[in-house]
């Protein structure tokens, strides 16, 4: 009889937090690559979603960052956040994440970089380069950014070489109104375009054009390619929304990824046309001016010290949003934790990643 009752019990404690970790009032979405690669170019033309209190994104991501504890954090972004859509972030996260008794060790170096004209107003070709001497990124055929291997005390871009990375591109809102500004749904639906993706292979020397940078693949987005892409399902604290796979969409040539009030799923909206020709390929490996490239101030740590500088509010913010997770195929849900691997409520620990165990 207990056994029984004890049964019913966690069946009843299972589907509550299931419906506590889906009952967001919003849904966003998630496109990723199925492939990972050790270092390359990857490019995009896009026009970025954009309103207050929303981030539209394309970044690179070693997939079981999540984990923390001794799993390496790796991560490169640009991010548009939705209150100024005339600027992006780009970003390094490296470091370790919370998890088996260890405590959060992640290093962010955030920069800001103008856009004009406006992100959500017109098509860019976004651009990062990845090597093991080197993280650019590209703005429309100019490198805005470059940061160095041995640049500063942290390390960055040696500890991306720990791990490959996919490519990715999400569109979700943050809580924290002072990133990305304060919420109102009422500028919902909103959309990120993307009219082509182009990932190149890193073959110092061997590349197109006498370049270090061979191109693997286009994809101009005629269709869905199931092979090549897969679309998130899941949720991450600090997220107002869930991560659907209804959200994402090819229509027109282009890919869509949206971002709608829950039950809303959908795109039946007109798609925008890129008029412009992309800018030809560029490389980092040319330097660019003076102007454009992060000094090593850009790396947050000091050289006198062994410890991690505690990030800004933008980097908190930041790193709590890349506290993400993969889960595929929950059959059971037996525990909800946070990333110390703690038993949590599902109602509160906004600060922690929530994950399921299965």
């Amino acid at each position: 009889m207990n056994i029984k009752k004890t049964a019913v019990k966690s069946a009843i404690v299972a589907a509550a937090l299931t419906a506590a970790v889906s009952a967001k009032d919003y849904s966003g979405a998630e496109l990723y690559t199925n492939e990972t690669w050790k270092y390359g170019k990857f490019e995009a033309r896009m026009q970025m979603a954009a309103g207050s209190g929303t981030v539209s994104s394309m970044f690179l991501y070693h997939n079981d960052s999540y984990l923390g504890g001794n799993e390496p954090w790796v991560e490169v972004d640009i991010e548009i956040l939705g209150k100024n859509p005339n600027s992006f972030q780009s970003n390094i996260i490296t470091g370790f994440g919370p998890g088996n008794g260890q405590p959060d060790r992640k290093v962010t170096s955030e920069k800001h970089h103008t856009i004009n004209p406006a992100s959500n107003q017109s098509f860019h070709t976004y651009g990062m380069e990845w090597t093991p001497d080197y993280v650019a990124w590209i703005l429309d055929g100019q490198v805005v950014r470059k940061t160095v291997k041995g640049q500063g005390d942290n390390n960055q871009v040696e500890d991306l070489g720990k791990k490959p990375q996919g490519l990715r591109f999400n569109l979700w809102s943050h809580e924290d109104a002072g990133w990305v500004g304060a919420w109102n749904d009422n500028i919902l639906p909103v959309y990120q375009f993307i009219n082509w993706v182009k990932v190149y292979e890193y073959k110092p020397g061997e590349g197109d054009n006498g370049s270090d940078f061979k191109l693997l693949w286009t994809d101009d987005f005629d269709t869905f390619d199931n092979n090549r892409w897969s679309k998130g399902d899941w949720t991450f604290d600090g997220n107002r929304v869930d991560i659907s796979p209804n959200n994402i969409f090819t229509k027109d040539g282009m890919a869509i990824i949206a971002l709608t009030k829950k039950g809303q799923e959908g795109f039946n909206g007109q798609v925008p046309k890129d008029n412009e020709q992309a800018p030809a390929s560029s490389s980092a490996a040319q330097p660019p001016s003076s102007s454009s490239v992060a000094s090593s101030s850009s790396i947050a740590a000091s050289s006198s010290s062994s410890a991690v500088t505690p990030p800004s509010s933008s980097s908190k913010t930041n790193a709590i949003r890349a506290l993400r997770t993969t889960p595929k195929n929950i059959k059971e849900l037996r525990n909800l934790v946070n990333a110390k691997g703690a038993k949590v409520s599902p109602n509160g620990h906004k600060r922690y990643r929530v994950h399921f165990e299965y």
